[in-house]
């Protein structure tokens, strides 16, 4: 059953592994999230230069810029788009990883595998600010 739809909300995936944005894609349906999904990061921020984003959720690891590098160059754009938070989703989420992460303006992590509450809870969490 499809939850309330969260209308004015749009968040931008980026997740190279097909099975993982298969499963994140169908949670945020579920939830009611509207979202675009890339698989690599300079599409992501391809996207996210072109259109209004209210949440990132970046994988860490794909092939050509990884989600720290995006979290970089997001870091460097104009304050209406450099400010908005970002999530790395990562199987290697220990305390000297998410901390390198954070150095790179990542906002906070969700460790794989995440159920759809955690998932909620971290979006929603960020949105809130």
């Amino acid at each position: 059953m499809q939850e309330q739809h969260r209308t004015g909300r749009k968040l931008l995936v980026a997740e190279d592994n097909d099975i993982n944005l298969i499963v994140l894609s169908r949670m945020l349906e579920i939830l009611g999230y509207e979202f675009d999904a890339v698989e690599n990061g300079l599409d992501c921020l391809t996207l996210f230069g072109q259109n209004d984003y209210d949440l990132v959720l970046t994988d860490i690891q794909m092939p050509g810029l990884d989600g720290m590098q995006v979290a970089s160059k997001i870091r460097t754009m104009k304050p209406t788009k450099r400010d908005i938070p970002i999530v790395a989703m990562t199987a290697n989420a220990d305390l000297t990883e998410v901390e390198r992460f954070r150095v790179v303006g990542i906002d906070d992590v969700l460790a794989k595998p995440f159920n759809k509450v955690d998932l909620l809870n971290c979006i929603e969490k960020w949105l809130k600010k």
